[in-house]
């Protein structure tokens, strides 16, 4: 943001908002999902055989968040 001369404006910049919406595509994406897998209790079942490399990162990343918020007191 940056202040419009002799106003009370200010005006949104190209960083700016390119920030704004990594910070929102990051909260939709990933730590709201994150978050609501990491209230309900695992599922356990057989995995698909055909699991892509996203899937991987996924599992990887949800077991440690759960193992974070353990260490930090707040797992459920």
């Amino acid at each position: 943001m940056r202040k419009v001369e002799r106003t009370r404006r200010y005006e949104a910049t190209l960083d700016g908002v390119r920030a704004l919406t990594a910070l929102v595509v990051l909260r939709n994406k990933v730590i709201k999902p994150l978050l609501a897998a990491a209230c309900q209790p695992r599922r356990r079942g057989r995995r698909p055989s055909n699991l892509t490399a996203v899937d991987h990162h996924y599992h990887t990343l949800r077991g440690t968040t759960s193992e974070l918020f353990e260490d930090l007191g707040i797992a459920a």
